[in-house]
């Protein structure tokens, strides 16, 4: 049986602030039973890696007190930033903690369950997975096409755009620029007129700073001033209308994740949930704290024009639609399941949100 039933029982506010405050207690630690390696798509000095990647481990050893032990190795010790659920299926890991839009021309679901151009705020992402059936069917797509067993390891703010060497307002303004990126947005990049490159976290700096590419987005303010590329980019774009939130999974291998106790899955996902929750914080402050350093740095800031962030949205709901279309087609109904879900509730909370208060 799959496990988020089960786990929702005990993923109660009560049961998060009991385990959350036993493990601050120090329990008694047992000797670990399971001994798993854990392979990431970042290097162990970046922002993900500190703020998701290392909460999620320390969380899985308290809430199970020492039951399971995770070693996490960055990106290329155990596989590239691309092939993160291969090596959980080849044996090379037994835990991926990966970013699905590296694996969206395999399937384009893998896009909404990332996190849309032009789609959910972080907010409204919060309330589609936990809520709104979207972790079902993320689970329910990989256990049936990738023989893999998620939890959602973390939800993060808006990217910023761009790290350019050029300024980016309008739609001309991307017409021929080099930029790396990965997922939909490459295709629409194209769409609008660039030239997208995908390449490795590892590979970002060194083809900025040789202008090999004229920009590139990757993640958010506090990982982007710890990676340095507003050393060597001189305009910061906003805000990341192809990213205005994004997800990341810990993926186990489906038969060893069926193979363990009720308990110890119910555990392993309220370890996800409280990473996820943990890492949203602690990036949301490190981002303002960057964004405060990088404003008082000598980059200029340039925000995109609101007829350019009308058309991303157009054209990235048309984009899921057509994949949709394409995949349905081939005999694959998971792009339409999720196109239909992930849209219908961004429907449902614009039409019926008008009660929030934004902080401008």
């Amino acid at each position: 049986m799959t496990s988020y039933g089960y786990g929702k029982k005990i993923l109660t506010a009560v049961a998060v602030c009991a385990l959350a405050l036993s493990a601050l207690a120090g329990p008694v630690q047992a000797e670990a039973k399971y001994k798993w390696k854990l392979t990431t798509f970042v290097p162990e000095n970046s922002g993900t890696y500190r703020d998701f990647v290392k909460v999620f481990i320390k969380y899985v050893h308290d809430i199970t007190d020492g039951e399971v032990e995770i070693k996490g190795f960055g990106v290329g010790v155990l596989a590239n930033a691309f092939e993160g659920p291969k090596a959980v299926q080849d044996g090379v890991a037994d835990i991926a903690f990966f970013y699905p839009a590296f694996l969206v021309n395999k399937d384009p679901a893998n896009a909404i369950f990332t996190g849309m151009p032009g789609g959910l705020s972080a907010e409204a992402m919060f309330h589609w997975l936990y809520e709104g059936g979207g972790e079902k069917l993320w689970v329910d797509q990989r256990r049936e096409t990738m023989g893999l067993h998620p939890v959602i390891g973390g939800i993060g703010p808006t990217e910023i755009f761009m790290n350019s060497h050029k300024a980016v307002r309008t739609e001309a303004d991307l017409k021929g620029l080099k930029a790396r990126t990965a997922g939909a947005w490459a295709d629409l990049l194209s769409e609008l007129g660039a030239s997208p490159t995908v390449l490795q976290v590892t590979e970002i700096f060194t083809s900025l700073e040789r202008k090999i590419i004229d920009a590139t987005e990757f993640a958010t303010p506090s990982t982007n001033i710890i990676l340095g590329y507003h050393n060597v980019a001189k305009y910061i774009i906003i805000p990341g209308i192809h990213s205005p939130s994004f997800a990341y999974e810990a993926l186990w291998k489906k038969d060893v994740w069926d193979g363990l106790s009720d308990d110890l899955k119910a555990k392993l996902e309220l370890a996800g949930r409280m990473a996820t929750l943990t890492g949203f914080l602690k990036t949301g402050m490190a981002d303002l704290e960057a964004v405060k350093k990088l404003q008082a740095g000598n980059n200029e800031f340039v925000t995109l024009s609101p007829e350019l962030i009308k058309k991303v949205r157009v054209i990235a709901r048309a984009w899921s639609e057509r994949k949709a279309a394409e995949q349905t087609a081939k005999g694959n109904p998971w792009m339409q399941k999720v196109t239909t879900s992930y849209y219908d509730f961004q429907d449902k909370w614009v039409k019926y949100g008008d009660y929030r208060l934004g902080d401008k």
